[in-house]
């Protein structure tokens, strides 16, 4: 849970872990928190102590065996059969530790079929031959390695991990500003009169449409600012991609991204609290498929809050 502070009242944010209990920056097959804005009062709790819990969480949650850091590859996947394994006949060459001939991965029509090539693989754990996968849901395994199917603009993919990856363990830890209660700032929601998409860049050269949540305005030092809100349904928190003027010196050049929770009770208010701006994915591995933040959401000064990133930290 984190709280934000502000004037007369406290806003509780509670977070709801994703479907594994997992923090959004863990993967899951579907890696969205849940964020519940609640109300309380007489309650006095230190929002740098509530903040560095969630901070030690996000931390540990990169490097475990559901983290990004497990990830060991990323395989784009053609129409028809797609060979698998180490050996170097395959479409796809896995790594050493996987079986030579791994299997197939067949797609036709939207239907993605697996057939294993060595006894010791396991579909969801049962000893079968061949299944259809679901997207995101079914998973192959051999011995520390596993897979499953996702789906993005260029199409199909083989999500590879690897919960023995050497990234999990030389992994030192993510590291953040100190808490700043001057950057966590009560933000109005202006909304669209009618429902929008928002085009987003992503780090494979494609471009994604999102529903657009509307604009986040708010001021700092002395003036209004605007940042573009995707929305993934308000059973969750807004999602905000942004970049501002200390990428490329302490944090991750091509921007960060923030959970902010849609206003209650009728109001058009929220807070944006960049105290919790977290990195892509794609700063630690380059397995993942992260959107970026369009350009209408760079900012022109520094937010010397949240995540920080050095060059040296890429673990690839």
């Amino acid at each position: 849970m984190k709280l934000i502070f502000c004037p007369y009242i406290m806003l509780a944010l509670t977070a709801c872990t994703s479907t594994n209990n997992s923090p959004p920056h863990s993967i899951n097959q579907s890696s969205k928190s849940s964020l519940s804005l609640q109300v309380f009062q007489n309650v006095e709790i230190k929002a740098d102590k509530i903040w560095q819990k969630w901070v030690d969480d996000y931390s540990k949650g990169l490097s475990s065996k559901d983290g990004w850091l497990s990830l060991a590859g990323l395989y784009w996947l053609s129409e028809g059969d797609n060979t698998l394994g180490t050996d170097k006949s395959n479409h796809h060459i896995f790594p050493a530790g996987t079986p030579s001939f791994f299997g197939v991965v067949n797609i036709s029509n939207d239907r993605v079929t697996f057939i294993r090539k060595n006894l010791n693989i396991k579909i969801d754990d049962a000893d079968i031959e061949s299944k259809i996968l679901v997207l995101n849901e079914t998973t192959v395994s051999f011995n520390s390695y596993s897979f499953y199917i996702i789906k993005r603009e260029r199409g199909f993919a083989i999500r590879l991990k690897n919960t023995n990856n050497s990234s999990s363990t030389k992994y030192a830890g993510a590291h953040f500003y100190p808490y700043s209660e001057t950057l966590a700032v009560p933000a109005k929601l202006i909304q669209h009169k009618t429902p929008q998409k928002i085009q987003i860049a992503t780090v494979y050269d494609t471009l994604r449409e999102n529903d657009s949540a509307g604009w986040l305005e708010f001021e700092f030092n002395g003036e209004k600012h605007r940042l573009q809100a995707v929305s993934y349904g308000k059973e969750v928190p807004m999602s905000l991609m942004f970049a501002d003027e200390t990428g490329q010196e302490t944090t991750y050049g091509a921007g960060r991204y923030l959970d902010v929770d849609w206003p209650i009770n009728g109001s058009d208010m929220t807070v944006i609290n960049f105290n919790y701006a977290y990195n892509p994915p794609c700063a630690i591995t380059p397995f993942a498929t992260c959107p970026l933040p369009p350009f209408s959401n760079r900012l022109a000064f520094k937010v010397e809050a949240g995540e920080l990133f050095h060059s040296s930290e890429k673990e690839y």
